[in-house]
């Protein structure tokens, strides 16, 4: 049990990692659309969002795993195959593409590897939960996302370095070895082999039909959708790329190497928030934490309009010390109220179908992250804000983080308390 347990924590964590090591490739490719392919703030923004529309099919991924097992087996393969069609979209992509559209498609295609990937690492986490309390799931919710705070400081680290001695496209091969490594790791995959069959197609419909009551029920339905409001208001999407690394007058003018910087400064802050939910805040209802979590997070959004309008100059704040002192408060509150959706999500999941319904909720909150993305992309085409014209970009960032308050008008959509108990409770009712 023991040498299960640490494989659990092993596998996750390094999947997570991965996820965060994905950033590697983020500055590189926001200067490839804008340098090489000339793309427009809400171009990059619209496509960046459309390639994370895998995420937003992750119950059939689940599905697959837990309905189909491959020689066998319901994760290792599906976690090696995710990570090789991950690794060949970027060495496709550090090779072949020269529009924005081809490498949308290749974005895309390593979007959705690594989303697979995610749901095996998650569906083990789930089994590892099950029946635990609400600390406890926490608890390693916390480890594996910390993994994944690492992944993103190393990569933050790296990023804006490697600007300066190697170009996109051999960071985009670079960055093509990291989830070839899935392949090995999913030999480690706590798992035994499964000898039943197939599921017959009556199984399936009897099985669809009961994620579908699943889902319907009350206890579950309302904070997922909740989830989902607070997720699908507009975001900035790639904007603040364009205004930070654009010279004056039009934007301030940073270089690769500070926006790494400034990536660095988030992850490590990531990483602190991930530690401060953990040691303090790991057992507090979810619904304070996500109302005054959203609260903060809004305020120092608007905050950023300092920056926007010179402000912080008056101050006599030059811009880079501000930016990475708002990157780091932003950093820590995004990620205390981030984590409890992440634990909600376990928490409502039954028992028998972890995989699935897990991956349906997060699936439903990736869709709300698409969805608000594309709504910041029309508000960004409507503001006529451009990689020329960036005049209305403080508009463009007031609307975004003053929206974020709405889905605040049905905070008590969350449970007050541990959902696990209610839920059992509703479980009878489905079967």
């Amino acid at each position: 049990k023991g040498r299960v347990g640490l494989r659990v924590y092993v596998v996750c964590s390094w999947v997570l990692f991965l996820e965060g090591m994905g950033g590697l490739s983020g500055l590189a490719l926001s200067y490839f659309y804008k340098s090489t392919l000339k793309a427009d703030p809400a171009l990059l923004s619209s496509i960046s969002s459309i390639s994370a529309l895998p995420w937003t099919c992750k119950p059939i991924y689940g599905f697959l795993s837990d309905a189909y097992p491959l020689f066998g087996f319901r994760r290792r393969p599906y976690l090696a195959l995710g990570g090789a069609a991950a690794a060949l979209s970027w060495v496709y992509m550090a090779t072949y593409v020269n529009d924005p559209w081809t490498g949308g498609v290749c974005m895309t295609v390593g979007s959705a590897g690594m989303a697979v990937a995610n749901v095996m690492a998650e569906a083990i986490l789930v089994e590892r939960s099950q029946g635990e309390s609400q600390e406890f799931a926490s608890h390693l919710q916390s480890v594996v996302w910390g993994a994944a705070s690492v992944g993103s400081l190393i990569s933050s680290f790296l990023g804006g370095y490697l600007l300066q001695v190697m170009s996109d496209r051999q960071v985009f091969l670079l960055s093509s070895a990291f989830p070839l490594t899935l392949v090995p790791l999913a030999l480690l995959s706590p798992e035994k082999r499964h000898h039943e069959a197939s599921l017959s197609r009556s199984d399936l419909t009897n099985k669809m039909r009961e994620l579908y009551l699943t889902l319907m029920m009350p206890e579950i339905l309302y904070p997922t959708l909740f989830i989902f409001l607070l997720n699908a208001t507009p975001s900035t999407g790639s904007a603040w790329f364009y205004f930070y690394s654009s010279k004056p007058p039009l934007g301030v003018g940073f270089s690769s190497e500070f926006l790494g910087t400034i990536n660095v400064v988030g992850s490590i802050f990531n990483l602190a928030g991930v530690i401060l939910f953990q040691s303090f805040l790991k057992t507090l209802p979810f619904r304070p934490l996500l109302l005054w979590g959203t609260v903060v997070s809004t305020v120092l959004g608007l905050s950023n309009l300092v920056l926007v309008f010179h402000v912080n100059r008056q101050w006599n704040i030059p811009d880079e010390w501000f930016c990475l002192g708002e990157s780091a408060v932003q950093a820590v509150v995004g990620w205390i109220s981030t984590m409890p959706i992440i634990v909600l999500a376990s928490r409502l999941c039954p028992e028998g179908m972890e995989a699935t319904m897990y991956a349906l909720i997060m699936s439903i909150n990736n869709l709300g992250g698409v969805l608000g993305s594309q709504l910041g992309a029309l508000i960004t085409m409507w503001l006529g804000v451009s990689s020329t014209n960036l005049d209305h970009f403080w508009l463009l960032v007031a609307i975004c983080n003053a929206s974020s308050l709405a889905p605040l008008v049905f905070i008590n959509w969350i449970p007050a308390g541990d959902p696990q108990l209610v839920k059992r409770r509703g479980m009878e009712s489905v079967t």
